[in-house]
């Protein structure tokens, strides 16, 4: 065969498949655990890496965030966080994770999907701030929208939907090309369906598991395990791929793109 034909096979491969995306969450306390994470993901070709929230137990100290960035030191240029509850000072969080316009809410986009990223410790009311800049952006979005918040909209997790989310989000993003809804809180991994829109509950970084409590009828597969997931951005879709700390495959779904 050519020889530039077989240098640019895998371009064409790689072309095909497109980015490929770490999500995981919910460390806390636990850098043992975290660090063993990093670990087996260290090696993988990661493009971005979102974080679905609760880095420290307490989130009031600079120590703490000290202690979280010199884990994910070797992703420090592509990491993107999620503010959880347990990241208690706002400010301080912010000090350590500057995003565009000094909000812990901001939007990306890369290899061609929107990336909205909320903060559910605010206020997310209809009228508020931060509800009227989550319209903004999906009315803008030029491609498929992935959308990230900590607390869960639907869970079968021992949180359930503590925010009542599931009351007003889903209503809004379903007039707008969502695909998928991921978030952490809960401390195991769990995908559910509504309306034609994938959610991922992912918040088995290192924190104490809990098991399902209440299986909510739109969940389509439920595990209490520490766990990440991959994303593969494809042509027609998305592939998400959830793996245990070993790196054994625990899951995994086809996302349809508009």
């Amino acid at each position: 065969m050519n020889k530039l034909l077989l240098l640019l096979i895998p371009i064409f491969i790689n072309g095909i498949a497109g980015a490929q995306v770490l999500i995981y969450g919910d460390t806390r306390n636990h850098p043992e655990v975290h660090q063993e994470l990093i670990q087996q993901v260290k090696d993988i070709p990661l493009e971005l890496v979102f974080y679905t929230g609760d880095m420290n137990q307490k989130g009031l100290t600079q120590g703490e965030y000290d202690s979280f960035r010199a884990i994910i030191s070797p992703f420090a240029d592509r990491f993107y966080p999620v503010r959880g509850n347990h990241e208690k000072n706002l400010e301080l969080y912010l000090q350590n994770f500057f995003v565009e316009g000094k909000h812990s809410y901001y939007a990306m986009v890369h290899d061609s999907l929107k990336y909205i990223i909320l903060d559910s410790n605010l206020d997310l009311l209809p009228g508020s701030h931060q509800y009227d800049w989550l319209v903004q952006e999906l009315e803008s979005a030029e491609y498929p929208i992935v959308l990230l918040l900590h607390h869960p909209i639907f869970s079968s997790g021992y949180h359930g939907d503590e925010l009542g989310l599931q009351w007003f989000i889903p209503q809004l993003i379903k007039k707008y090309p969502v695909v998928s809804v991921i978030s952490g809180h809960e401390h195991s991994f769990e995908h559910l369906k509504a309306e034609g829109i994938h959610y991922f509950v992912s918040g088995g970084g290192g924190a104490p598991l809990r098991e399902l409590e209440s299986k909510d009828s739109r969940s389509l597969f439920f595990k209490m395990i520490h766990h990440y997931n991959v994303l593969t951005k494809q042509t027609k879709s998305i592939k998400w791929e959830c793996f245990d700390l070993d790196g054994s495959p625990i899951y995994a779904a086809e996302i349809p793109l508009p």
